[in-house]
């Protein structure tokens, strides 16, 4: 079994979060980063698990489905901002990955 690493990033503040899986297109949200951040992996888990019943040859479209290239652009300038202009008031970013066994 081949190694993947999903890329993940979580915005929000406190009662007020967003995850996102940059590879998957998948997406949670909750009240706290860890409640997102448990919530994505388990949202990825079940994700995998319903392809891994499908039909071999329906599974390899499914594992590959990255999020619009618009999505990833909004990431990036989000970041390159951060990082020339500092945070943005008390909305937090955080980018993570998961590791998986695929």
């Amino acid at each position: 079994m081949a190694a993947r690493t999903l890329h993940c990033c979580a915005e929000g503040r406190d009662g007020d979060w967003e995850a996102l899986c940059l590879d998957l297109d998948i997406a949670v949200q909750g009240r706290s980063f860890d409640e997102v951040f448990r919530g994505l992996k388990q949202a990825i888990s079940l994700y995998l698990e319903t392809v891994a019943d499908l039909p071999p040859e329906e599974r390899p479209c499914l594992l590959h489905r990255p999020v619009p290239f618009l999505v990833r652009l909004k990431f990036l300038a989000q970041a390159s901002r951060r990082l020339f202009f500092g945070n943005d008031g008390d909305r937090q970013r955080h980018q993570f990955t998961i590791p998986l066994v695929a």
